[in-house]
């Protein structure tokens, strides 16, 4: 596989002819809501970007010059590129549709719940907000439909309302509120984390007072 770039009247067309290292990066970015988090069933997408690092001196490419992929010195993807840092070109950022992952409810284990109230606009109510902390275990299925092994990161991002417990496998690396995995799919087969999470459920309801309620004999 190899990358063009074509030339633009202030970078020197030398600098296309130097060698460069090609690398593909592929992540998937998991982050669930209050509301999101007790769904069944999740869909998520893979993102895929290209990566050339060349060799020698540091380049200030302009963003969005078209960028073209080959195989078997065939075309087969036009892009631009990101942005260049350094020795290093990245691509816009595409959804990659050779990976496919199902995210499925595996157990809920319900807190709690706490009672509080809060001030509503009528003077008659208030509104109960019943207040409960979840325990919730979702299996990610992630699968590879290339013929080919691939790597990828899967990046977990806890929120003030889910947070993380533990997992399965245990992440690679973690830098709070993130979680990563760093996960290898063979060639058409699969992957899969378990992730046990908290989850912060809040349920708000508007009621008349109790000293207002009609009494009936």
């Amino acid at each position: 596989m190899k990358a063009t770039v074509p030339t633009r009247k202030k970078i020197k067309l030398k600098w296309f002819k130097a060698n460069s290292q090609f690398n593909v990066e592929r992540k998937i970015e998991i982050q669930y809501t209050e509301h999101s988090v007790s769904s069944n069933k999740l869909k998520w997408d893979a993102v895929i970007k290209y990566i050339l690092i060349k060799e020698g001196e540091n380049i200030d490419l302009p963003a969005n010059s078209p960028m073209t992929l080959y195989k078997d010195n065939l075309p087969f993807l036009f892009l631009n590129t990101a942005q260049t840092v350094g020795n290093k070109i990245n691509s816009e950022e595409l959804i990659d549709d050779d990976i496919v992952i199902d995210d499925d409810i595996v157990q809920v284990e319900e807190g709690e719940p706490k009672i509080t109230f809060e001030d509503a606009i009528e003077p008659k109510q208030h509104i109960e907000v019943r207040t409960r902390y979840d325990k919730i275990a979702r299996k990610i299925n992630i699968e590879n439909k290339l013929n080919n092994p691939i790597e990828l990161t899967l990046d977990f991002k806890q929120t003030k309302d889910v947070t993380f417990i533990k997992s399965e496998p245990e992440p690679s690396e973690i830098e709070e509120p993130n979680y990563k995995f760093n996960l290898s799919i063979p060639s058409e087969g699969n992957s899969k984390v378990v992730l046990e999470i908290q989850a912060k459920i809040t349920k708000r309801v508007t009621k008349t007072k109790p000293e207002f309620l009609k009494k009936y004999k």
